[in-house]
């Protein structure tokens, strides 16, 4: 069977990358549904664009008329969008900038196929062939 991707994203998020980046690495390589769970607790106003994204996700996924729980979050980038410039004044007259940060995200889920073949490849490779000598 082939593989099956799904890929989805958001553009001009207003909110940095670095802060969205945090709950990335907390949801990479988990189910829909469990991403979802960790990002409703975790407490930090960036889970809101990243939990849209994988509703998004979630419904294209329904559209194919594919299953659900056999797709997996693949790999998830936080891209650095524009920079709105602006100035604070200071004491003495002087201004210092202020750079208000937005973000381009891009999640690809694949099945759990993908995931299982790619992991056997892996055992593959990282198993040592014997031959006797010790």
């Amino acid at each position: 069977m082939a593989v099956k991707t799904i890929k989805t994203g958001a553009r001009f998020v207003k909110t940095a990358p670095d802060k969205i980046r945090i709950l990335a690495d907390l949801v990479k390589g988990k189910t829909i549904n469990y991403a979802l769970d960790q990002l409703a607790f975790a407490g930090k106003y960036a889970a809101l664009p990243l939990s849209l994204v994988l509703k998004q996700a979630r419904a294209q996924i329904k559209d194919q008329n594919l299953v659900e729980e056999d797709f997996k979050v693949a790999e998830m980038r936080v891209d650095e969008g524009p920079k709105l410039k602006r100035r604070r004044i200071r004491h003495q007259g002087r201004a210092t900038a202020i750079l208000k940060r937005m973000s381009h995200i891009t999640i690809i889920m694949t099945d759990n196929e993908a995931n299982n073949v790619k992991s056997k490849a892996q055992k593959a490779i990282e198993k040592p062939k014997q031959n006797g000598v010790a």
